[in-house]
């Protein structure tokens, strides 16, 4: 898969839970995901509770690198995406952060461990739903 298809893959972030057991549904709030300032619905599964998170596009550099960031409350997370060509496909680098605010910080070790096990797990569907193309 060339780095411009997988961008317009992953770019649509509605596309999540196609490659990421802990997504359960994830819906574009607008008609055009394609854009920086496209918002989405997202319930996810974290730590065995369900989550209704809201993801917003903050960066889309077609087909370089897009950024979603979302506010939950007690925690920032945000996933940066870049897209290289690697001459018989393209590489797909993916980082997921999540901040702690506040007094939430100090269950950081115990949140590093539990998103450390779902983004090894997405990483992996991520990967095959790539691979498949």
């Amino acid at each position: 898969m060339s780095a411009e298809e997988a961008f317009d893959y992953l770019a649509d972030f509605g596309n999540a839970a196609e490659w990421d057991e802990n997504t359960l549904s994830a819906d574009c709030l607008g008609d055009d995901p394609y854009r920086a300032g496209a918002r989405y619905r997202v319930v996810t599964e974290f730590g065995g509770r369900t989550l209704t998170l809201t993801y917003e596009t903050i960066e889309f550099d077609r087909p370089e690198r897009v950024v979603f960031r979302s506010d939950a409350g007690i925690s920032t997370i945000q996933d940066t995406i870049t897209f290289h060509e690697d001459g018989t496909g393209s590489r797909v680098d993916y980082e997921a952060k999540i901040d702690l605010k506040g007094p939430a910080r100090l269950l950081d070790p115990l949140f590093s461990l539990i998103f450390k096990r779902v983004g090894d797990r997405a990483a992996e569907g991520l990967r095959t739903g790539l691979e498949a193309g």
